[in-house]
């Protein structure tokens, strides 16, 4: 089973991604790849964010 990477990790990997595709100079091919796998990983850091969110909020109301 594959380790999960931390949030941290998976945004490194993210703008490591928008980095190879901004500079253009990889071939058609493998920025399709790239893409898809930097939007795979849009959603999951948003949908992890969500859950941070969530328990921030949380940890107020407990607060009050």
């Amino acid at each position: 089973m594959a380790k999960e990477l931390t949030f941290e990790q998976q945004m490194k990997k993210l703008q490591d991604i928008v980095e190879k595709l901004e500079e253009g100079k990889v071939e058609l091919d493998e920025s399709i790849k790239l893409y898809e796998e930097g939007l795979k990983l849009s959603k999951e850091l948003k949908k992890q964010l969500s859950v941070f969110e969530e328990k921030i909020d949380k940890l107020g109301q407990d607060d009050e």
